[in-house]
């Protein structure tokens, strides 16, 4: 048999320790798989871990030295009383193994995905073999699980989680081992798993057995005496009498267990309530009155629900007694009150125990009320008072269950009470000592065949493996390190056809490629000189090739630079207007001893008459393409530019045209060049006019960045992005979306118009190594505040923005001159004096005015032309009206709503052709004006344009449905249709 004597409590001193040095030295191994990176810390936490071991071992040495020991009986072994410090080692063991899935997150955040991975597994494999045993563990010391049930679970949980831990282990660790290493460890292993089942299973087998056999006999005892060898005694109780007598003892003695009658009585009344529907519950002894209220609430139960709820409730019962039994045992002498403060709360709570606790409770207090009235120390005494109390909480096996019991006659004996055919109760002990040699029976056999599957596979599997596995695999490892010191001339045997003979056979392959290799890399070192030479012929004749063919590209380049240099030229000469431009084109190139750009933006400006007055044309463009294709599309640009500048200087007919109309010419004459293209040239031009008199400026802007005035310290876009945008030249029916813009200039204010490249910034890349480019289009206006209006600053500060990635060309105009039509203070005199006047005598007034001003040779202000115009319109004189529009218009055309009118009175005084020409400039200034286009449509129909007068119908009616002027002219065009059909 194993080791049955109070001397084997003393292996609680190994356990005590070595677990807690495993789960340390476990902690550990987390901290250093795969690297330790804190070695310092890791090893100040070892020895303080060590210490507070090895500290806790010595208290537990020396508590449980001379201590009291007890067998138990539920795990089979004996163990030290010793609770309190039992507690610290068990608290200490959980937070140790609590420390690894703390340092397993920690190690899984410092290493890759592949490693992140293996830690996560192996830290639920380590939990599940540390951390279920350590919880069962408290709750087998807290007596809500047996020992035994924690002895299985300890060892299952921890076979499985610590095979599971090698498996992973030995499948991913980068230290060196061996292939016959990897089976020897998984096989051993998995044997240990798999017998561990097997031995619980047959452990389970033989206690139910064991059961069942000492039931029949203790049976077959009651009725014909006959009786088995390792029977100690059995007992009757009668229960009419209430007495107890000895059947059989194997010993000398006439003594009964103690609290043995009460033990039957309660078994007497659990089956009572099983026989009869109306049973009578009631016990004479103080200590049974919680069985006595348990048995009561069982006997209100329906009597067809008895024979189920009875038995699971005395179970369930019986669980909640042992608890409470060992807090009592667990309890030290100077923790007293704690226990009493548990037993009352039990006391007051409606649960299972409340009528045992409140029986107990009354009895410690009238216990220790007795003691003071008679003054009797040691009455409260720690060993009666937990005597006394444990027998409140008596346990009772009604079913024939297995329990245990030590006796000073007997010593420990294995127990079952059942109930006679006479109306008697028995109770049979037997022998434990017999159990332990039949259990330790199985137990030697299943030792026996573990000890031979172990050799069979550390020694065995080397020579069942050795001619299949591990000799082939020697002899390919030998095979690979004579390879490594430069032998070639090694050939392995194939010996089987299996997957290490493919590997040989691909080896034998490897080094024949590896010989043949060689001997073609020696046939080339001897030819190596007249080959490199060869080569770095055909590289010096192909690098001469590129060079040429570098030469005359940038001979292209260059002739194309010298062709778009005098049509880039800032030619502007006036004292009002002063231009500058900068070109910063991206491909640089050197011909010969010339250096240059070139690219595809374009910068020009000129000065030109029209109608007698002196005007600034500029352009600003970006051709489409890169290098040589966008500066043949500024090329092409320039040139027709130049071309309409020196087509206006010698026409007297273009020079009397309004600047607007001038707009709308060059501009369609360069989209119908940009459109014989087919699409496959394209530019954004911003084009404008500015009046050097007045600083009005007149622009379109054909897909272009849109230009930025710097007024006052502050830049922003004097005109806002519309829906409808004029496309680049190039581009089919951009012209349908003409619009010109005007801007009347202050002194002082700089216009800037700049190419896409003031945009195209790449700001940095992204985590994919992505360009980052700009989106902001605001990003000119602070860069023009912090340059002041200076273009030549413009490049360096975009640049500390980011890079510039594209051609950059910035054309600058600013006003140095003021507007003589603008004189706020006076406009107000004048609309003042003449709000006080008359309607009838307010044109009088006003000629009177003008004529006094001409008679002193100075130039009349605008106010008055305009206060004029609008008198003889209201008064519909529009003969007078139409003479005063043109003098207005000559001196100030910056309302687009004075040329609307204009138009009007004119057509009314039927001067059409002056009207039309009013109209369409309106027109091209704000193509929304509704009533300007049904002004101009009666005015095309007036002229007989039947086809421009429908455009502008239509124009008008999609502005404002229902207009009646349009409807009644649509109606009117109709029946024109008609009549010339």
């Amino acid at each position: 048999s194993t080791v049955y004597h109070p001397l084997a409590a003393y292996h609680r001193y190994l356990t005590v320790s070595f677990v807690e040095l495993a789960a340390i030295h476990f902690c550990h191994f987390f901290w250093n798989f795969p690297n330790n990176p804190k070695k310092g810390l890791s090893r100040f936490l070892l020895v303080a871990q060590w210490i507070i071991c090895l500290g806790l071992t010595l208290l537990f040495i020396l508590r449980t030295y001379d201590g009291e020991r007890w067998f138990r009986f539920s795990a089979h072994y004996w163990d030290f009383a010793e609770w309190e410090v039992s507690s610290y080692i068990a608290n200490q063991i959980a937070v140790t193994v609590l420390l690894v899935p703390i340092i397993a997150i920690w190690k899984m955040t410092r290493n890759d995905r592949r490693l992140r991975w293996t830690i996560f597994w192996m830290m639920l494999a380590y939990l599940a073999g540390t951390l279920i045993p350590a919880i069962a563990n408290k709750l087998s010391h807290a007596g809500k699980m047996s020992r035994g049930s924690f002895q299985i679970l300890y060892n299952l949980m921890t076979i499985l989680g610590f095979f599971a831990l090698i498996v992973i282990y030995i499948n991913k660790t980068l230290d060196r081992t061996t292939f016959m290493a990897k089976i020897v460890g998984i096989s051993l292993v998995t044997i240990l798993v798999i017998f561990q089942w097997l031995s619980y299973a047959s452990y389970i087998q033989a206690e139910n057995a064991y059961d069942r056999l000492h039931n029949k006999d203790m049976r077959l005892t009651m009725v014909s005496g006959q009786r088995e060898s390792d029977l100690q005694y059995l007992l009757r109780f009668d229960p009419a009498s209430g007495t107890t007598r000895i059947v059989y003892s194997s010993k000398n003695t006439n003594r009964v267990p103690d609290d043995l009658s009460n033990q039957f009585r309660v078994m007497e009344t659990y089956h009572e309530i099983l026989r009869f529907p109306d049973p009578s519950v009631a016990f004479d002894s103080p200590y049974l009155q919680g069985y006595s209220r348990f048995l009561q609430s069982m006997a209100k139960i329906p009597y067809s629900q008895r024979r189920s709820n009875l038995p699971e409730g005395m179970n369930d019962l019986q669980k909640e007694l042992r608890i409470r039994r060992i807090e009592i045992q667990k309890t030290p002498r100077r923790q007293l009150e704690s226990l009493r403060n548990q037993i009352r709360k039990g006391a007051d709570d409606p649960g299972p125990l409340q009528s045992f606790d409140a029986a107990a409770l009354q009895a410690w207090s009238e216990s220790e009320q007795t003691a003071l009235e008679d003054s009797t120390p040691g009455t409260t005494d720690d060993p009666k008072i937990k005597e006394t109390l444990m027998r409140y909480y008596l346990p009772v096996h009604p079913e024939g269950q297995r329990f245990y019991r030590s006796l000073p006659d007997y010593g420990h004996v294995i127990c079952f009470a059942l109930p006679g055919n006479d109306g008697a109760y028995y109770e049979a002990a037997y022998s434990y000592l017999d159990y332990r040699r039949g259990q330790m029976d199985v137990a030697s056999r299943e030792l026996l065949m573990l000890l031979g599957c172990l050799l069979i596979v550390i020694v065995g599997f080397r020579f069942f493996f050795g001619q299949t596995l591990t000799n082939p695999l020697m002899a390919l490892l030998q095979g690979v390190q004579r390879i490594n010191r430069g032998d070639l001339a090694i050939r392995l045997p194939v010996q089987v056809q299996d997957e290490i003979g493919f590997l040989t056979g691909s080896f034998n392959r490897m080094v024949g490629s590896i010989r043949r290799a060689r001997k073609q890399l020696e046939g080339y070192a001897i030819t190596l000189e007249d080959r490199v030479q060869e080569r770095t012929n055909e590289l010096e004749a192909t690098v001469k090739r590129i060079q040429e063919l570098k030469t005359r590209q940038d001979g292209d380049f260059f002739l194309t630079s010298l062709l778009i240099h005098p049509l880039t030229s800032n030619q502007v000469q006036s004292s009002t207007i002063k231009t500058d431009a900068l070109l910063l084109q991206k491909k640089r190139f050197a011909f010969r001893r010339w250096e240059g750009e070139i690219g595809g933006d374009f910068c020009s400006s000129h000065n030109i008459l029209l109608r007698g007055k002196s005007y600034v044309v500029f352009l600003n463009g970006d051709a489409m393409g890169k290098s040589l294709q966008g500066a043949a599309g500024a090329l092409i640009l320039g040139s027709v530019f130049e071309s309409i500048i020196q087509r206006t200087e010698l026409s007297g007919e273009i020079q009397s045209l309004p600047p607007e109309m001038w707009l709308r010419d060059a501009y369609l004459e360069l989209q119908k060049i940009f459109c014989t293209f087919d699409g496959y040239m394209m530019a954004s031009v911003v084009l404008g006019l500015v009046e050097e008199e007045t600083g009005l400026l007149y622009f379109l802007n054909a897909e272009h960045p849109w230009p930025v005035l710097y007024r006052n310290g502050k830049a922003h876009f004097p005109v806002l992005p519309e829906e409808r945008i004029m496309h680049k030249l190039g581009i089919l029916q951009a012209e349908e979306n003409l619009r010109i813009y005007t801007l009347a200039l202050e002194h002082g204010d700089v216009f800037i118009s700049g190419s896409d490249g003031r945009d195209d910034i790449i700001l940095g890349e992204d985590d994919q190594g992505n360009r980052i480019y700009n989106m902001n289009e605001s990003l000119i206006l602070d860069v023009v505040e912090n340059a002041r209006g200076d273009i030549r600053q413009v490049p360096e500060l975009l640049s500390e923005k980011g890079q510039i990635s594209d051609d950059l060309s910035l054309l600058r105009i600013e006003f140095l001159g003021s507007n003589p039509n603008r004189d706020p203070i006076l406009e107000q005199s004048v609309a003042s004096e003449l709000s006080a006047m008359s309607e009838s005598s307010r044109v009088g007034f006003i000629e009177e005015r003008i004529h006094a001003i001409r008679s002193e040779e100075r130039p009349v202000p605008s106010i008055y032309l305009r206060k004029r115009f609008e008198e003889y319109f209201r008064k519909h004189d529009f003969e007078q009206a139409a003479e005063a529009a043109d003098e207005l218009l000559e001196h100030d055309s910056e309302s687009a709503r004075y040329l609307y009118l204009a138009s009007y009175a004119c057509k009314r005084a039927g001067r059409i052709e002056q009207s039309r020409i009013h109209g369409e400039r309106a027109l091209l200034r704000d193509p929304n004006h509704a009533n300007n286009l049904v002004n101009l449509a009666d005015i095309y129909r007036m002229l007989g344009h039947l086809e421009k007068a429908e455009g502008c119908i239509r124009a008008a009616m999609q502005l404002r449905p229902g207009h009646k002027s349009a409807l009644l002219i649509q109606s009117t065009l109709e029946q024109l249709k008609e009549e010339l059909r």
